[in-house]
């Protein structure tokens, strides 16, 4: 479980995210959605450690986010960017071997486990390849094999169909409910209305760093105006 308590994120001196109280479940996918610069990607960020936070509370599962290691928090949280952030000089195997090899684990167990979450995925004929060879869909799965790898208890996906056809949307649909039915809390900020309604499960509303509304559900939609414009 992760809570979110009166989050305010300045960045340059401007207030980014204001006073942000949220929750995601295990089991569950919430979804952060608003036009772009209501604050979706600067909220995940935060809760991944990228940005610093000004004030607020962050809870992974009781526990202060602020006081958890950085080694901690990696192994906890797995991030998928936007724009893949994959490595371009390493292969796909490589890109996935990456964080366990920093995380001391010994090679021949990283080369197993990077295998099988590859597998997984339907990548394992592409471990040899380099991001520069692959597709949106396919450099999207390796990058969520990646953040996969150290077997995280929390997923998280900036704007993840943003380079992605629809079938790639629909198997990555596929690919996120199959995860929140292993019991991960998943989190996704997202522009796309046809993949928000295809995994509509817990959707909060942002506007102007602010959370305006949150819908449980499309049976919740009667109550939730804004987030009914969209979908």
């Amino acid at each position: 479980m992760v809570v979110v308590k009166n989050l305010v994120v300045k960045l340059q001196d401007k207030t980014v995210l204001k006073n942000i109280s949220c929750q995601l479940s295990p089991g569950r996918i919430t979804m952060f959605i608003g036009k772009s610069g209501a604050g979706k990607t600067t909220l995940l960020k935060a809760l991944v450690g990228l940005i610093p936070v000004d004030s607020g509370d962050i809870l992974i599962d009781s526990q202060a986010w602020s006081v958890v290691a950085p080694k901690k928090r990696a192994e906890l949280i797995g991030y998928v960017f936007q724009d893949f952030n994959l490595f371009g000089h390493l292969t796909v195997l490589q890109n996935c071997l990456d964080p366990l090899l920093v995380h001391n684990m010994p090679l021949d167990q990283a080369h197993a486990l990077a295998l099988n979450m590859l597998q997984k995925l339907h990548m394992q004929q592409f471990v040899n390849q380099y991001p520069e060879q692959l597709s949106g869909g396919q450099k999207q799965r390796v990058a969520i094999a990646r953040a996969l790898c150290l077997n995280p208890k929390i997923l998280l996906l900036d704007e993840p169909t943003a380079s992605l056809d629809p079938l790639n949307s629909d198997l990555l649909v596929d690919i996120l409910k199959d995860l929140a039915q292993k019991g991960l809390v998943i989190g996704v900020s997202s522009q796309d209305m046809r993949f928000v309604n295809k995994l509509f499960d817990y959707v909060y509303y942002m506007q102007d760093g602010k959370i305006t509304e949150s819908c449980d559900g499309f049976n919740d939609l009667v109550n939730c105006p804004l987030i009914g414009r969209f979908v």
